[in-house]
């Protein structure tokens, strides 16, 4: 009967050593930030701290964020104070919410995006959560001011998921979007 007993004290003992010892090991290293290069336009989700720092040194000069306020003061998203670390490093920061119904996507985010290009001679960190909005807003200074095709735009975002469209993946049929020039108004 004691057997029984010390053979569980024993593995409750070394499981707590093990625990301890975890707890003192390094934590992970963070996942390297997945981004798209485009000119001078780094695509990307939430950076880290340590992310920021590092593109500082390829070159970066801004930030241009598309996270809303809530989704910055989130902590278990975003576990630093973003604009701060961005200005003591220096960078040119400008966040301009999209997200949800109380901040659309709107032609003054765009415009605010080109005026930060326009001002900079780097290479700008344009960012959101995951990578999405900030590839659709890419793809829309692509087709505005580079002159591309929507598809063209959009295709060449196709690592950051935002290409296919989802129609294009759920039919397997493969679509192109077209520009059209704005019809006159009636008379």
């Amino acid at each position: 009967m004691m057997f029984r007993l010390a053979a569980p004290l024993g593995l409750l003992l070394a499981l707590g050593q093990a625990t301890a010892l975890a707890a003192d090991a390094p934590a992970p290293a963070p996942a390297p930030l997945k981004t798209v290069e485009r000119d001078r336009i780094i695509i990307a989700g939430q950076p880290g701290a340590l992310d920021l720092e590092q593109l500082r040194q390829q070159g970066v000069v801004g930030v241009f964020n598309l996270r809303t306020d809530t989704e910055m003061a989130d902590r278990a998203q975003v576990p630093y104070d973003e604009a701060t670390l961005a200005q003591e490093l220096g960078y040119d920061y400008v966040q301009e919410p999209v997200g949800g119904t109380d901040h659309p996507f709107r032609p003054e985010v765009l415009a605010a995006f080109k005026a930060q290009l326009d001002r900079s001679e780097g290479k700008i960190l344009l960012h959101c959560a995951t990578g999405g909005r900030a590839g659709l807003l890419y793809a829309a200074y692509a087709v505005k001011y580079l002159g591309q095709q929507p598809d063209e735009a959009m295709r060449s975002l196709e690592s950051l998921g935002g290409w296919p469209l989802p129609l294009e993946r759920l039919t397997g049929i493969p679509l192109k979007v077209e520009r059209r020039e704005a019809e006159a108004a009636p008379r």
